[in-house]
């Protein structure tokens, strides 16, 4: 991955997200020069720069991967595999397939009819699969806004998830399916973070949503694995001391 930052940014010394990621792999590796300069300049306080101040601050840095499914197989591996996993925002059902393959069970939550209302740069209706919802063995989907859908589901004793992926992007879906699935998230459950950071709003998404729920509920977490290429962040709800 350093090989080929070097090169891109040496080809576009401007290319701000690549001289970023550049820099704090670097500094996993101990050396600071590049994400120092990068600190003291006119950048120091662009998004994507608090991304990785965020991620360098972690008591204990995480493990980084640079794809969704060596992301995904990796979590998978960490898990609980005989309960099911849980997916809030399904879309097309891609992740929904990559999941059920090994975990075998799962329950999907989606309008699937795109954004519920507009996010940030994206139209409301955006990632629409116009009411298609996808027929997979071992899923069961649940169609619907997560604010009518999720507590009637919930009102039911559900098994403890191995997986919760979170992919509604939005806060407000994201902050309302960690409400309603608190009953079946545990210290061994691994909550994944689609739209985590490294992008120009993280703070007021996902992130904020994990901390707004975790400030509520006396919980804290602990990051488990990283990545800045897909945006993605898995951690484990912890009890505060």
């Amino acid at each position: 991955a350093l090989i080929l930052l070097n090169k891109i940014t040496l080809i576009d010394e401007n290319f701000i997200q690549a001289r970023i990621i550049k820099s704090v792999l670097e500094a996993c590796n101990g050396k600071f020069d590049e994400f120092d300069k990068l600190n003291s300049s006119s950048i120091s306080n662009h998004p994507f720069m608090r991304s990785v101040k965020w991620f360098l601050s972690l008591k204990k840095l995480p493990k980084i991967f640079f794809d969704r499914w060596s992301f995904f197989d990796a979590m998978i591996e960490k898990s609980k595999k005989p309960r099911p996993f849980y997916e809030f925002g399904v879309w097309r059902g891609v992740s929904f397939k990559y999941f059920i393959r090994t975990l075998k069970k799962g329950f999907g939550f989606d309008t699937f009819s795109g954004l519920p209302e507009l996010w940030h740069h994206e139209e409301k209706g955006r990632y629409n699969s116009f009411g298609s919802v996808p027929k997979i063995e071992g899923g069961e989907f649940i169609v619907g806004k997560l604010e009518d859908t999720l507590p009637n589901f919930f009102s039911t004793k559900r098994e403890l998830a191995s997986i919760i992926n979170f992919d509604a992007d939005l806060y407000s879906s994201t902050i309302c399916s960690l409400k309603w699935a608190s009953s079946v998230i545990d210290q061994n459950t691994i909550l994944i973070f689609d739209e985590f950071l490294i992008n120009p709003n993280w703070e007021n998404d996902e992130y904020k949503a994990l901390h707004d729920f975790c400030d509520k509920y006396h919980k804290t977490y602990r990051v488990i694995a990283v990545s800045f290429y897909c945006k993605m962040v898995a951690v484990k709800i912890l009890d505060k001391l």
